[in-house]
């Protein structure tokens, strides 16, 4: 059991290993979403990274299908939010980003990718791939997260829970399936967009002892 578990870990750490991860992630809810998909991307290595470098693409990832992220120079800790629709998706406003910022409010890094495909309600990934096309970090998740974010730290995914991990209630918004169960057809989304996650680099140190107690064994 302990070998399968570092095995995991191992595995894990590697798929990071660029330092570049996906923290977060919108996919929709039944009705009216409020905003488009986005995702959230944080750097947690060394010196800078350039987002603009790297893609995007759901599940099957593949260069061809995916697309590229803007390009925003990001410093260890610091995050950038990705829209992954171009179009707003009412008519109130101009584009896909007054709506997240009328939603959700501003952050400091906010852009699109150019392709790789929306995110499913009823499962699927976010991916982020190299130029030659490799998988560099992966958030997958297996149903809707209904009025939440996935937020992935430390390499655990779960949905999003107000007051903790930075997470808040975003403005109020219309939808027109009564998604929030309230009969009144208004509500909150949960998330933390923008606000940085707990280091990976603290998985990476319990690795680390866990690979050094099982060599003294």
């Amino acid at each position: 059991m302990k070998t399968t578990a570092i095995i995991t870990l191992i595995a894990a750490a590697a798929a990071s290993s660029a330092g570049i991860e996906v923290t977060e992630a919108w996919t929709g809810m039944s009705g009216e979403d409020g905003t488009a998909d986005w995702i959230e991307v944080t750097y947690f290595g060394a010196g800078t990274f350039d987002t603009g470098t790297i893609w995007y693409d759901d599940a099957g990832p593949s260069i061809a299908d995916g697309g590229q992220l803007d390009s925003f120079v990001l410093s260890n800790g610091q995050s950038a939010v990705f829209l992954l629709d171009t179009e707003a998706s009412d008519d109130i406003y101009a584009n896909a980003a007054d709506e997240f910022v009328a939603i959700w409010g501003a952050v400091a890094n906010l852009g699109y990718t150019n392709g790789g495909g929306g995110l499913g309600q009823g499962g699927d990934e976010a991916n982020l791939l190299d130029a030659a096309g490799n998988v560099l970090d992966t958030l997958a998740y297996a149903s809707s997260g209904d009025t939440a974010t996935f937020e992935k730290i430390n390499g655990v995914t779960r949905l999003s829970v107000a007051g903790e991990n930075g997470a808040y209630a975003s403005a109020e918004f219309f939808n027109d399936n009564d998604a929030f169960g309230s009969g009144v057809f208004f509500g909150s989304l949960v998330g933390s967009p923008g606000v940085v996650p707990a280091p990976a680099a603290a998985a990476l140190l319990g690795l680390g002892g866990l690979v050094a107690t099982r060599r003294r064994r």
